[in-house]
């Protein structure tokens, strides 16, 4: 749930930035595509194995997911799985 509400932040701190700067609104959800698309592409490449998730193995190309590893796997599965980086 978290993760939920984290995405939906970050989508309306975007449409605010949009309509801050005098974007449209649908420029900033763009930009909120184009943010998924780019998690969905970093989940692809470091899916070495194609399994669909991602073990801590994985994840040590990135500092990040790494670093929050345990945060971000909910339920304590051992994996991450594309929505654990999206929602």
């Amino acid at each position: 749930m978290r993760h939920r509400t984290l995405s939906l932040l970050l989508a309306a701190a975007l449409l605010l930035a949009a309509h801050a700067t005098g974007a449209s609104p649908a420029r900033a959800a763009d930009e909120v595509v184009r943010y998924r698309l780019r998690l969905e592409k970093l989940f692809r490449q470091l899916d070495l194995n194609g399994d669909g998730r991602l073990d801590r193995v994985e994840v040590r190309a990135n500092a990040y997911l790494l670093r929050h590893f345990e945060r971000l796997d909910r339920g304590g599965k051992g994996y991450l799985l594309p929505e654990d980086l999206s929602q």
